[in-house]
């Protein structure tokens, strides 16, 4: 595979059958837990009968430019790498919750068991192997697809044209410019709310005050050692005490 400078993945949508097995070789490949999932899909109906339809979304971290995950780390663990694709520096997590709680797309979860924060990298490893992510190679379907994101938008705008000239009228591209441009580009056959995307992604107004404040990530860490290490001291000073009216008892 040619070296691709500026990546970005597409997912048509409309073609997925909701086969699962993007899911299944995520989950194997990473080992990720039960109950955890880097990618998934959801199933959504919409309409009434006769006209009921199932649509299928492939949901996963969108890689977003604006990403409010990064916004939000105080230690700079959830960060952008050289090719602006949105991964963990576990060695630098606190496990803090904070990139999943400011999350528009509900895309990273805690991994209890091995007790780590789990979202997409896109397979960081494989594209730095020239290889394309595990998703896109083992799609039924070949609805996935990876390389240059002009390369990915100018696909998609065309799908969505034939779409549109089918019938469906509300299919569009999705990600183009949703919280600043995604790199994971939805091809949809109907409008995002009906797969249960936000239609206008914001970052919220207090993750933008709360990086407006001079040194705010500092701030947090250093309140973080300071209450912990009062939690030691309390701890410490109370088994003092408890011994000390132990020793009296016995006295």
């Amino acid at each position: 595979m040619p070296t691709i400078n500026n990546p970005a993945m597409l997912v048509d949508q409309s073609l997925c059958v909701g086969c699962e097995a993007c899911t299944a070789v995520c989950k194997q490949i990473y080992n990720i837990s039960k109950g955890v999932f880097r990618t998934k899909i959801h199933t959504h109906e919409t309409g009434s009968f006769p006209e009921a339809a199932v649509l299928y979304n492939k949901r996963a971290c969108m890689h977003c430019r604006e990403a409010a995950c990064v916004m939000a780390c105080p230690t700079r663990a959830c960060h952008k790498n050289d090719q602006g694709l949105t991964v963990f520096d576990h060695r630098l997590c606190i496990e803090c919750n904070y990139c999943a709680a400011n999350c528009p797309y509900g895309a990273i979860s805690f991994d209890r068991a091995h007790n780590r924060m789990e979202k997409c990298s896109l397979c960081t490893t494989r594209l730095e192997a020239g290889k394309e992510p595990f998703c896109s190679e083992v799609c039924t379907s070949r609805i996935i697809k990876y390389g240059e994101r002009d390369d990915m938008l100018g696909i998609a705008r065309e799908r969505v044209q034939k779409l549109q000239e089918q019938g469906h009228q509300e299919a569009q591209v999705y990600g183009e410019t949703e919280v600043g441009g995604l790199r994971v580009i939805y091809v949809l056959q109907d409008t995002p709310d009906k797969y249960g995307l936000p239609v206008d992604p914001q970052i919220s107004l207090g993750l933008q005050i709360w990086r407006a404040v001079p040194l705010a990530p500092a701030v947090l860490i250093a309140g973080g050692f300071i209450l912990g290490a009062n939690y030691l001291y309390s701890k410490k000073v109370q088994g003092k005490l408890k011994n000390a009216k132990q020793s009296a008892n016995e006295e």
